[in-house]
């Protein structure tokens, strides 16, 4: 029968009888505990390992009848088993063999058998431990420690990609020219990429025009023809608009609003009239202009 305690006080929480699947119960040979979780193991001398659930058990009280997560055997040799323990995150689960030095280990979630080591031949199993961080298992046995690790296989050609392995010493032949400050018999590799663009020259001077904004009427003109810009020249102090109506348009307009005997204008006996300025000309001369 197993028995919950409370540790400040001492009082019962829960307790409850481990059966061999009739009303007959069987006696229990030792409880080992997971480091993490709520996990605990049972060895009973009916060769069986029972894995509980401690939350469980709390569940059910006093004289519950809780089930096993897992039950754990050797169905083929029924080995009774002198050591069984908890790996160290509490996934699997070690036992030692009482009758030989063997060590069984289960997968605690779903109950199949993993791994079966064998020590050495004619010596008993006394006492085994699972490391608490790593996968390394002792067991003892008369006057020997037996240490179980993982081999650990070396792969060197991981750290460089033209890494070869030699299984044997190999006598290295010198290059003429391996320890040369400069290599002259190499030949210059050929820039690609990058390193070629770097090295050709970029016109800056002539313009190429942008398809996108080119149209086919324009396919059959001179591309060295001269652009013509139309622009008025600049007049310093004009006397009349050049834009602007004619005066008469602007008198005939007044006199047919009846204002033309008030402001019209001033005729050339009423005094002398201003000089007109003349329009300051510019010449410009343009070269390669073709004559027509």
């Amino acid at each position: 029968q197993i028995l919950v305690l409370k540790t400040d006080t001492q009082d019962l929480v829960a307790s409850f009888r481990v059966t061999t699947g009739t009303s007959n119960t069987t006696a229990i040979k030792s409880i080992e505990f997971a480091r993490k979780g709520s996990c605990f193991l049972i060895n009973t001398a009916d060769r069986i390992i029972r894995v509980y659930d401690g939350r469980e058990i709390l569940t059910c009280g006093r004289d519950g009848e809780p089930e096993p997560m897992q039950k754990l055997q050797d169905l083929v040799n029924r080995t009774p088993w002198k050591k069984c323990c908890f790996s160290g995150d509490g996934e699997y689960i070690v036992a030692g063999s009482a009758r030989q030095h063997a060590l069984y280990i289960w997968e605690k979630s779903i109950g199949n058998l993993v791994k079966i080591l064998h020590g050495t031949r004619g010596e008993l199993l006394l006492d085994v431990a699972w490391h608490p961080v790593r996968p390394i298992i002792a067991s003892i046995s008369s006057g020997v420690v037996s240490i179980w690790a993982q081999n650990q296989v070396e792969n060197w050609s991981a750290f460089a990609p033209d890494f070869k392995e030699l299984d044997e010493n190999v006598e290295y032949e010198e290059r003429e020219s391996e320890f040369d400050i400069e290599d002259e018999d190499k030949s210059e590799p050929e820039q690609t990429g990058a390193d070629a663009a770097e090295d050709e020259e970029v016109d800056v001077t002539s313009v190429d025009p942008i398809a996108a904004f080119c149209s086919s009427d324009e396919e059959l003109e001179d591309s060295k023809a001269l652009l013509y810009l139309p622009i008025a020249p600049e007049v310093e102090d004009p006397e009349e608009n050049p834009y602007g109506p004619p005066p008469d348009a602007v008198q005939s307009s007044l006199a047919d609003d009846g204002l033309g005997s008030e402001k019209k204008r001033p005729s050339s006996s009423d005094g002398p009239q201003a000089p007109k300025k003349k329009p300051k000309t510019t010449n410009i001369e343009l070269q390669g202009v073709p004559n027509d």
